[in-house]
């Protein structure tokens, strides 16, 4: 093995062993637990879009399963799998940079991916091998720029078809991009029409096969309202405004600045005919960034800046070593940029810092050990005391077949419902709808065909909980639709409650 592979290897190393925390964090009942009910219904042989409604496409359910039955199911086998592929996400941001500038500038790269992949934890979450192949892709692209070889656009687009199937509007963004890319390298008359070609068919060749699967297997119709519709719909519900400009709110104004000022550099060094892997490595990233920007904009978050804090972090080194070896400053001047790029991610990560800190003194922290041996599927995991009742309620009075229903208090307003539990007590959903979402499940249509799945298959158990706090967007308002409602006051009774969940039980 060469020094620079066995560098890769240590650097692997360092990312994982920095990652391990991940293990230990809080349960998170509605994100994490989307992917972990739909990768164990997949596992059982449940077919996505068929059997349960999903709003993300399959390549995370089907990856998950995969884990799960080489390692078991278990949270702790989904944190290993995420702990792998961010420590993968950390790498690919280093190779990157290293292509385009200099290790010591990709190493910088590489630590500020570090913190910000620690500090948005989101376990499972498909934005992140997503990004990963996003990466990869671009990789290859920058690979075929400099080499000339066809065989690196075939790659990058096998790689960006595996970024659509795990979230098929950030893998679409990236396909579209670099579509253009290779256009107009076309029109500029750097390369003849078969990179473009090459990828196009190749994209198409491997994504037919699963397309294929799934109509036969499903619906293409019902894939797309699934993956279109639904979310467009539930979005519009749970859209948060742009944060005002703070110290702690500069990761939405710093990293989509890096994005437009990578734009404009592409666009200057391409006028000044510097047309090489650099020039359009930067105008990539850039656009791949800024076409993403949507995400945060409708849901002003941290898990939503995601893609947009990627390709900022990615790109800002880059842009930093072009613009020491573009312009002839003398070595004080080279170290007062240095130390003006440390302020400014300095404080742009400080927020991540203290959220970091703040982790690693709730948790066990580098230590893994169980701490909740009650539930074996999440003994590493804190739980919930009143979760962890609700579960044992449930196993102990359910059998293992058995299906189970968890909902809301008020079904015509609600922001999500307690996935998790389907997944900690071991127990399939009675509806197609396990996961539930404000602007589809208000609606008179939606509640109307679980009332339909109710009276055909009828649980015997019913969990609900209010979920209806009041965010800043139309989520906070009532639909008045109350059908779900009134079927299950009607049709159950009133067991127990464990804290803020009730325990209902169908009427004899």
């Amino acid at each position: 093995m060469n020094k620079k592979n066995l560098f890769l290897v240590f650097l692997f190393v360092i990312t994982a062993v920095f990652y391990l925390p991940i293990v230990n964090l809080p349960l998170a009942p509605y994100d994490e637990a989307v992917i972990l009910v739909g990768a164990e219904k997949v596992l059982n042989g449940q077919i996505p879009h068929k059997d349960f409604s999903s709003e993300y496409p399959p390549g995370q359910f089907y990856t998950l399963a995969a884990f799960f039955r080489v390692f078991g199911t278990s949270i702790i086998t989904e944190r290993a799998y995420d702990l792998i592929i961010k420590s993968l996400l950390s790498l690919s941001i280093f190779l990157i940079i290293r292509f385009l500038s200099s290790t010591l500038t990709a190493i910088v790269g590489w630590v500020m991916s570090l913190v910000w992949l620690q500090h948005s934890s989101m376990p499972a979450y498909p934005v992140y091998p997503s990004m990963l192949f996003i990466f990869i892709g671009v990789y290859l692209q920058l690979l075929h720029i400099k080499e000339q070889k066809n065989y690196y656009v075939v790659l990058s687009a096998v790689s960006i078809v595996l970024a659509v199937l795990f979230r098929h509007d950030l893998g679409g963004y990236a396909a579209i991009v670099i579509a253009v890319i290779l256009i107009l390298r076309r029109l500029s008359g750097e390369q003849s029409w078969s990179p473009l070609i090459a990828f196009t068919a190749s994209g198409i060749m491997a994504g037919l096969p699963v397309m294929i699967y799934f109509s036969m297997h499903s619906s293409i119709a019902i894939m797309f309202n699934d993956m279109f519709l639904v979310p467009v719909a539930f979005l519009e519900k749970q859209a948060l405004p742009y944060p005002p400009f703070s110290r702690w709110n500069l990761p939405f104004f710093i990293f989509p600045l890096v994005l437009v000022t990578g734009a404009i550099t592409s666009f200057m060094l391409i006028k000044h005919k510097k047309n090489d892997s650099k020039t359009y490595g930067i105008l990539l990233i850039s656009c791949i960034g800024i076409i993403c920007f949507n995400q945060a904009r409708i849901r002003s978050d941290i898990v939503h800046l995601l893609p947009v804090a990627l390709t900022g972090i990615l790109l800002a080194p880059i842009l930093l070593y072009t613009l020491l070896s573009g312009l002839s400053l003398s070595r004080w001047q080279n170290r007062v940029v240095y130390v003006l790029f440390v302020i400014v991610f300095g404080i742009t990560l400080s927020k991540p810092l203290s959220i970091i800190r703040m982790l690693l003194s709730r948790t066990n922290g580098y230590v893994v050990e169980a701490v909740n041996p009650d539930i074996e599927r999440a003994r590493y995991s804190e739980i919930d005391p009143d979760l962890n009742s609700v579960v044992a309620f449930i196993k102990n009075n359910t059998s293992k077949n058995e299906k189970i229903y968890v909902g809301v208090k008020n079904h015509d307003q609600f922001v999500f419902n307690d996935v998790i539990i389907y997944f900690l007590a071991e127990r399939d959903s009675a509806t197609k709808h396990h996961v539930l979402n404000p602007g589809v499940h208000t609606t008179l249509k939606v509640q109307e065909e679980l009332v339909n799945e109710f009276k055909n298959s009828p649980p015997r158990l019913v969990v609900l909980a209010p979920r209806n706090w009041n965010e800043p967007n139309p989520s906070s308002i009532d639909s008045r639709i109350e059908l779900l409602d009134n079927y299950i006051a009607a049709n159950f009774e009133f067991i127990k409650a464990f804290g803020l969940y009730e325990i209902w039980m169908k009427k004899i």
